[in-house]
């Protein structure tokens, strides 16, 4: 059994500042129905050391040194887990072991797990208490695999403790710092997911935010933006309450007002405003306004995962009078390292703002070409792969993200992917989404994905997959017209794809749209280029009726 003392933690910054919040704010700092918790820091804190205890009964006692630490050569320890209390209760106490942090989904399959634990090449799977079944099949795969796994069961009804004791810092209990805390794994939108590391160091920076504000929680925790503020903000001192991840749970909890900080991925936004014109507005007026004045008592609304389109932020500012905060980073860059705010240039088409303190920025050309982003959050590297870890950074230790930007003053613009944003119609080459922001626009639709895909004349085109209003009937020229005056011919799309009520644009969690299987699903073509009969083609040797300048860059002919 290890000689750590059950209510003393290691000297580290993220548990002192724990122990110090402890002793300055005694409200309740996470409020979580889901588990039906609320808890101030003295509850936390016995929690913590609670769970560790059941870690180190329920785990051999080979994993760990005679400090109670977790070797180094096996840190890793994954959780199973919504983000809810037992998750942050689970994270702290991994964390207090010397152990790294994996979260992943609630929903994983066997398969995809024994893929987490063989990268990792853990052997302990924490299982709150929504997963526990998940967590069954997980062990029942990996005995069939003959891979030997600890599966724990956790539940916070079995923290409380008969008796409370101070829990304090042990000064000789030190972890070296460069030791991993965290492994997140890409959403893999450009290949398969990689294991990214971040370092001790990480989770000790807090979240920038105060006692007063009080931030509703409801994104999932194995991705990089509802990982760090389910976790930093309880560093940070500030209250958060869990709440259902739908439209109506969280128009209803603005309506009650208190809220000061919401953060949601595009997706969510958009649901957001779908229930505001589907619902919300067909209310009497003194109705209505419950649901606006409670959305206007945010400090902070703030939408990240992908550069939304301007329609979006335009509804939030204009109709609802929140001006949404866009945030730029990844998984790699480990939260934000740009942000917009109210110096920044709202009316700017998808701006990305400036970067935040402490971080650096600069492109690839100067004042235009690959964002490439360097801060003390970066991550280490990618799990066992140093090759791709030294091609994702430049000599001077910049991540290079893989986004083409430019500058416009002091704030950076988002073009696209370098590699997969752009569609090469013969000769000219087009941005994904400057289209997509056009097409979003339109009053008739409500969805809108670009794609590029293969042609035989034009090497590729640029193809339109949308969800028209309903009850509106259109098709490719309807869209072309109405594009006309926005957009160069060249840019104009040549295919279309009208999705039905029960289909959907392939995506990511956080929202951000996976191409490829658009490509896939809809717009998949045989060897001849032959494309699907629900796809409507344009003829490209036609010629519009009217031609503008610059409608072919000045490259008519090629």
């Amino acid at each position: 059994m290890p000689l750590t003392r059950p209510y003393q933690l290691p000297m580290e910054p993220i548990f002192k500042r724990l122990i110090e919040n402890s002793k300055s704010i005694t409200d309740v700092i996470v409020d979580d129905p889901t588990c039906n918790v609320r808890a101030d820091y003295l509850k936390l804190l016995q929690d913590i050391v609670t769970l560790r205890e059941q870690l180190y009964e329920s785990l051999p006692d080979g994993l760990f040194d005679e400090r109670g630490i977790i070797h180094e050569s096996s840190p890793y320890i994954l959780i199973a887990s919504p983000g809810n209390y037992e998750f942050i209760v689970a994270t702290f106490a991994i964390l207090a072991v010397g152990g790294a942090v994996v979260p992943i989904a609630p929903g994983v399959l066997p398969e995809e797990a024994m893929h987490f634990l063989q990268d990792t090449k853990s052997s302990v799977l924490l299982t709150s208490r929504p997963c526990w079944d998940r967590g069954a099949a997980v062990h029942e795969h990996a005995r069939s695999q003959g891979y030997n796994l600890n599966v724990v069961p956790i539940s916070s009804k079995t923290w409380d403790t008969q008796e409370a004791s101070e829990v304090e810092i042990n000064p000789d209990l030190t972890i070296d710092q460069s030791r991993p805390s965290l492994v997140l794994y890409t959403s893999g939108t450009t290949g398969l997911p990689k294991g990214v590391v971040q370092l001790r160091p990480y989770f000790a920076h807090g979240y920038g935010t105060s006692s007063t504000d009080l931030f509703l929680t409801h994104r999932p925790v194995h991705w990089i933006g509802g990982l760090r503020s389910i976790i930093n903000l309880v560093v940070s001192g500030t209250r958060q309450e869990m709440i259902e991840s739908n439209e109506v749970a969280i128009w209803e909890r603005l309506r009650q007002r208190g809220v000061t900080m919401l953060c949601c991925v595009i997706p969510m936004w958009c649901r957001l405003q779908q229930h505001y014109y589907d619902v919300l507005s067909h209310l009497p007026q003194a109705k209505l306004e419950e649901y606006l004045q409670g959305a206007r008592t945010l400090r902070v609304a703030r939408v990240g995962g992908a550069a939304p389109m301007p329609s979006l932020l335009r509804f939030w500012r204009d109709t609802i009078g929140i001006p949404l905060e866009v945030t730029y980073g990844c998984t790699e860059t480990g939260g934000p390292g740009m942000m917009t705010d109210s110096s920044c240039d709202r009316e700017l088409e998808v701006s990305l703002g400036k970067p935040e303190p402490g971080v650096d920025v600069k492109l690839s050309k100067g004042d235009e070409g690959e964002i490439l982003i360097r801060s003390s959050f970066l991550f280490s590297g990618y799990l066992g792969a140093e090759v791709k870890t030294k091609e994702s950074l430049t000599p001077d230790g910049f991540f290079k993200t893989g986004d083409y930007g430019r500058r416009v003053g002091d704030q950076y613009v988002m073009e696209g992917r370098v590699s997969t944003d752009f569609v090469r119609f013969h000769g000219f080459k087009v941005s994904i989404i400057e289209v997509e922001t056009r097409l979003t626009e339109l009053s008739f639709i409500t969805e809108a994905c670009i794609v590029s895909i293969p042609d035989r004349d034009a090497s590729t085109r640029v193809a339109a997959l949308v969800r028209f209003r309903s009850g509106f009937v259109g098709n490719l020229g309807t869209i072309r017209n109405a594009l006309s005056e926005r957009l160069a011919q060249y840019k104009l799309p040549t295919a279309l794809r009208v999705l039905a009520p029960d289909e959907d644009i392939p995506a990511t969690v956080i929202g951000k749209i996976i191409r490829r299987k658009v490509v896939q699903q809809y717009f998949a073509s045989t060897g001849d280029y032959e494309l699907p009969p629900s796809v409507e083609i344009w003829d490209i040797s036609q010629k519009a009726q009217r031609v503008k300048a610059w409608d072919w860059d000045g490259l008519q002919g090629c």
